[in-house]
C-alpha cells in the first residue's frame, strides 16, 4: 500500500514538473519554475530572495520577482554576458562590442561605451565606482574600462592577454584574470602584472636560443685542444 502511495505520488510530482508548475518545498521555498527565454543565459545575479536579473544571447534580459521569471525589454541586440545590480534601482550589464547598459530602477538603457572590444565581466564597487574588463580585435586586448559616476573610460592595462573575469575587494583593491594563467592586481592607483605571463614567454621563447647557443660554445670547447695538438706537430 505504502509503496503504491509513493509510485503515485512521484508519478504526479513528475507530471507537475513537465508542467511547470511551482511546487513549493516544506519551508514553502519554490523549487520549480518555467523560463520566459529559450536563449542562451550567460550570467545571473541575485538582489535579494524576490529580485534578481539574468541576462543572455541577442540581449535577453529576464527578471525574478519571487515568483516568476518575466522577459524585460532590452535596448540591445547584442550578446550580454554579465550583469551585476549595485541595488534594486540601479544595474548594469555588459557584453559584445563593448555594449554597455544601465538599469535606473524603471528601464535599461544604453550608455555610451569607450571600446568596441567585447566586455565579459563587470563588478561595480559602489554606484560611483565600477570596472568592466575584455578583449577585442588586436590592439584592444587586455582590454579595462573604469565607471566614475558619471562616464566609462579606458584605464591603461598591464597585459595584452585576454581578461575574461573581475572584482573588487574595494576601491584599492581589485583583481582581474584572463587567458594563460594571467592574473593583475588594482592597487588603488594602477593596475600591476601579479603573474607576469609577458615576461615569462619571452623567457620561454629564448630558452631554446639560449641552449643552441651554449651547445655550440661547449662543442667548440672541445674541438679547441686537437686543433692545438695539430698545430704543434
Amino acid at each position: 500500500m505504502l509503496s503504491s502511495f509513493l509510485t503515485a505520488s512521484l508519478l504526479v510530482l513528475m507530471v507537475l514538473l513537465c508542467l511547470g508548475v511551482p511546487i513549493a518545498g516544506a519551508e514553502g521555498v519554490l523549487l520549480s519554475w518555467t523560463s520566459p527565454t529559450t536563449a542562451d543565459l550567460l550570467d545571473v545575479f541575485m538582489v535579494g530572495s524576490s529580485d534578481g536579473w539574468a541576462v543572455g544571447r541577442g540581449g535577453t534580459i529576464i527578471r525574478w520577482d519571487g515568483t516568476d521569471w518575466n522577459t524585460v525589454t532590452s535596448p540591445t541586440t547584442q550578446d550580454l554576458y554579465e550583469v551585476f545590480m549595485v541595488s534594486t534601482d540601479d544595474g548594469w550589464a555588459v557584453g559584445w562590442g563593448g555594449t554597455i547598459i544601465c538599469w535606473d530602477g524603471t528601464s535599461w538603457s544604453n550608455v555610451t561605451s569607450p571600446t568596441t572590444a567585447t566586455l565579459y565581466s563587470v563588478f561595480m564597487v559602489s554606484a560611483d565606482d565600477g570596472w568592466a574588463v575584455g578583449w577585442g580585435a588586436v590592439g584592444e586586448y587586455g582590454t579595462i574600462i573604469c565607471w566614475d559616476g558619471t562616464s566609462w573610460s579606458n584605464v591603461t592595462s598591464p597585459t595584452t592577454g585576454w581578461l575574461n573575469s573581475v572584482f573588487m575587494v574595494s576601491p584599492d583593491d581589485g583583481w582581474a584574470v584572463g587567458e594563460y594563467g594571467t592574473i593583475i592586481r588594482w592597487t588603488g592607483t594602477e593596475w600591476i602584472p601579479e603573474f607576469p605571463t609577458a615576461i615569462l614567454m619571452s623567457l620561454l621563447i629564448s630558452l631554446p636560443l639560449v641552449a643552441v647557443i651554449i651547445a655550440k660554445i661547449t662543442l667548440k670547447r672541445r674541438r679547441s685542444p686537437s686543433l692545438q695538438s695539430k698545430t704543434r706537430l
